[in-house]
């Protein structure tokens, strides 16, 4: 009712069980795709790897072809008022709401060199929800490959 309303969209269902997502009724030019993925872990940083292994693997595959656009958004995720195309730009991501008016010691950023989302101790002015982000295709079949190893 409030995500893009008035624009076609599709919603992408990353699941380990396809069968279990209910049928939705959806406005004209929206469908829903459920798309096969491996169980995830509960919580945490490897979670969120996988997360954007498939998304990066996704958008290489077919994302690139079928939406210019890529919206990126937990499958609990409530949108309680308008949120429409003023956000799409090339790259875009969400302050975490738990992080708001906390000091840059509190954020807990990837320390790890090896991962491609590193941040540096001392370095970092934000902290971003990984819940809701996105981009323009082009630029996102490039997210961000695997997001730890070498």
């Amino acid at each position: 009712m409030f995500f893009m309303a008035g624009h076609k969209v599709n919603y992408y269902i990353f699941t380990d069980r396809p069968r279990s997502v209910p049928p939705v009724a959806l406005q004209p030019g929206r469908r829903v795709v459920v798309l096969q993925a491996p169980g995830a872990p509960a919580r945490g940083p490897d979670k969120a790897a996988l997360r954007m292994r498939l998304i990066g693997s996704f958008s290489r595959k077919r994302f690139h072809r079928e939406v210019r656009h890529l919206v990126c958004a937990d499958v609990d995720a409530k949108f309680s008022n308008h949120v429409g195309v003023e956000i799409l730009s090339s790259l875009f991501g969400a302050l975490h709401p738990g992080y708001l008016g906390r000091g840059l010691k509190s954020f807990q950023y990837e320390r790890r060199p090896q991962s491609r989302a590193h941040i540096p101790k001392g370095q970092g002015n934000f902290y971003y929800a990984g819940s809701f982000f996105g981009g323009r295709c082009p630029r996102c079949s490039g997210w961000p490959g695997p997001a730890t190893g070498p």
